[in-house]
C-alpha cells in the first residue's frame, strides 16, 4: 500500500513549505501490506406473503474487516522533528499491525408510487478501519471509509424503467477519529479532537452531502 515518504531537506520530487520556513521533500512508497475482509447477507423480501409492501423491501447487513502489516522504512513529518530525520515503518500511524472493523446495514422499502424506492442506510468503522473506497465522487468522500458513524437516507424515482433514474440522497457523517479515507501512512493517523488539539492539529468532526442526480444504466 502507498503512503507519503516525507523527508527534511535535499532534493524530492515535490517541496511543501513548512514551519519557520523549513523545507520538506515528499514521494511515494511502498508502506507495507494491507489484508481486507468482509461477509454480507441480502434478503429480498421480509417474510413469507405478509404482505405486498415486505415483498418487495430489501434488507442487508455486512460486516468488514482490515488489518495492517508495516513494511520498510519511511519518513514523516513526527519522526523527522523528533528523532532527527530517522526513518520508521508504520502504517496508519501505528508501528505495530492493528486490525479496524467496519459493520453496514441497510433497508430499502417500496416508494409512494410503483417504481419509487426509498432507503435508509448506516454504518460504523472503527479506530484503524481502513476501506478500499477511493472511488468515491462526492465533496465528504466516501461514507463508508468513515471512522465513527454515518447515516444515508435516498429517495428513487424512475424516469424510463430502471435504465434512467432519479435520485435524491442525505449523507449525515459524524467522525470519531481523523484520517479517514487518507493515504496508509502516518496521514491516515487516527486521532480524536482533544489528541489533534495536543499536536496543534484540528479535523472536520462531522459533513453532510445533500445530492440530487440522474443515473443512466446501460
Amino acid at each position: 500500500m502507498m503512503g507519503a515518504n516525507i523527508q527534511y531537506g535535499g532534493a524530492g520530487v515535490d517541496t511543501v513549505p513548512g514551519n519557520m520556513d523549513d523545507t520538506w521533500n515528499i514521494n511515494m512508497t511502498d508502506v507495507g501490506d494491507l489484508t481486507g475482509w468482509s461477509l454480507s447477507l441480502q434478503v429480498n423480501g421480509i417474510g413469507n406473503g405478509i404482505s405486498d409492501f415486505l415483498d418487495d423491501s430489501i434488507f442487508f447487513i455486512s460486516y468488514a474487516g482490515s488489518k495492517t502489516d508495516p513494511k520498510g522504512t519511511h519518513g514523516t513529518m513526527l519522526s523527522n522533528a523528533g528523532a532527527g530525520g530517522a526513518d520508521i515503518t508504520e502504517m496508519l500511524g501505528s508501528t505495530k499491525s492493528e486490525t479496524g472493523y467496519s459493520y453496514y446495514a441497510g433497508l430499502q422499502v417500496p416508494g409512494f408510487m410503483t417504481g419509487q424506492r426509498a432507503g435508509f442506510e448506516y454504518n460504523h468503522g472503527s479506530k484503524y478501519w481502513r476501506s478500499f473506497t477511493y472511488g468515491e465522487d462526492t465533496l465528504v468522500g466516501s461514507k463508508l471509509s468513515t471512522r465513527g458513524d454515518a447515516y444515508e437516507l435516498y429517495y428513487t424515482l424512475p424516469i424510463v424503467g430502471k435504465n434512467l433514474t432519479a435520485q435524491l440522497s442525505y449523507v449525515y457523517i459524524d467522525y470519531d477519529y481523523s484520517g479517514s479515507d487518507m493515504f496508509f501512512d502516518s496521514t491516515g493517523t487516527p486521532m480524536t479532537q482533544a489528541q489533534a488539539a495536543a499536536n496543534g492539529l484540528s479535523f472536520v468532526e462531522s459533513a453532510s452531502n445533500i445530492r440530487a442526480s440522474i443515473r443512466y444504466r446501460y
